[in-house]
C-alpha cells in the first residue's frame, strides 16, 4: 500500500477546518495498523517526492503545471494526463521502487 505523506498543518492554513474534519492522520494510522495485521507492506512516499509534475510515461517534469491544470498533455511524449491519476501512478511507481 503506497500513499503520499501530506503537510496537514499547511493544508489547515489554506483550507481551514475542512482538513481537520477529514481526520487524515487517524486514517493513516488505521491503514498502517490494518496493513500490519494482514501482513501487507505500508509504504509512505514523501510529500516532496514530486508526484504531480513528472509524466508517468517519459518522466518529463512539467514545471509550467499549475494547481488549476486538471488535465494536460505532456510536451515531451504528447500523452494526455489527468493530474490526479498521473500523480497516483507516480506514487505507485515510487512505492514499487522503494
Amino acid at each position: 500500500m503506497c500513499f503520499e505523506t501530506l503537510n496537514i498543518d499547511g493544508m489547515k492554513r489554506l483550507w481551514g477546518r475542512k482538513v481537520s474534519d477529514l481526520a487524515f492522520y487517524q486514517f493513516i494510522r488505521l491503514l498502517d495498523f490494518k496493513c500490519a495485521k494482514h501482513d501487507k507492506t505500508f509504504i509512505p512516499i514523501g510529500q516532496w517526492a514530486g508526484t504531480t509534475k513528472p509524466c508517468n510515461h517519459c518522466k518529463y517534469k512539467n514545471d509550467n503545471l499549475t494547481f488549476s491544470d486538471r488535465h494536460y498533455v505532456c510536451p515531451a511524449c504528447k500523452t494526455e494526463h489527468d493530474r490526479d491519476i498521473n500523480a497516483a501512478i507516480n506514487i505507485k511507481q515510487a512505492g514499487l521502487a522503494a
